[in-house]
């Protein structure tokens, strides 16, 4: 996978970065960060949900480049066209986990098929603990109005 990430990225970078943005910017975002252990200019197209302020990226905890964010740090997102500047952080505690999960899956439900997650009618996203389905993975929530 990691040789079509090298065709798809740059590609998904130039669209995003272009007027043709609207092609893919309702669901993916670039992100651009600085990595904490060797200083080097990280940016890459993630897939993305927004609620007001708030940006949600989906992270596989086998992926070392989001532990950059343990502590939060600084990033620059392009939405829809617009460059962003705004805090990030890993959510890692369980209950807060649990309620981005729940945000997450709500506004944007179509994702559950991705992690071979069920919604119901009853169940339209609001979850009472992590499925198993989701142990791999946590959530980036990005503040852009708090850029610090």
């Amino acid at each position: 996978m990691p040789f079509l990430n090298n065709l798809k990225n740059p590609f998904e970078k130039f669209i995003l970065s272009s007027s043709l943005h609207g092609l893919l910017s309702d669901d993916l975002t670039i992100i651009n960060f600085t990595d904490q252990h060797t200083g080097k200019k990280l940016s890459f197209p993630v897939d993305y949900q927004q609620e007001k302020r708030f940006i949600r990226i989906v992270c596989s905890r086998d992926d070392s480049c989001w532990r950059n964010f343990t502590y939060g740090s600084p990033v620059e997102v392009l939405i829809r066209g617009v460059r962003y500047r705004g805090w990030a952080e890993l959510v890692e505690d369980e209950d807060e986990l649990i309620k981005e999960w729940s945000a997450l899956l709500r506004h944007k439900p179509e994702i559950a098929k991705n992690f071979g997650i069920e919604l119901s009618d009853t169940n339209s996203g609001d979850l009472n603990a992590i499925p198993d389905e989701l142990e791999n993975y946590d959530i980036l929530r990005i503040d852009i109005s708090s850029a610090q």
